[in-house]
């Protein structure tokens, strides 16, 4: 099994999941904010960092933009039903 360089398993060795523990205490809409800050970060360093690849970068932006937009989905309410 290989090791997950975007959402590996310490994030998950409690019975909450970090990022939810984190949507718990500061709420939805900071943690997206946080994703999306987040996910900024790691586009602009594509490449740059040493020891991280061009595809584990992107790999990782997709994921924090991934979650931003799955956290604000779901507090999106359908207004007229």
């Amino acid at each position: 099994m290989s090791f997950d360089k975007i959402n590996p398993d310490h994030y998950k060795s409690f019975s909450v999941e970090t990022i939810d523990m984190m949507v718990s205490i500061w709420g939805v809409d900071r943690v997206a904010d946080y994703c999306e800050i987040t996910a900024f970060k790691y586009k602009m360093r594509i490449g740059s960092k040493p020891g991280e690849s061009v595809d584990d970068d992107l790999n990782k932006y997709k994921w924090y933009i991934s979650k931003a937009r799955e956290l604000r989905e779901s507090v999106k309410v359908d207004m007229f039903p």
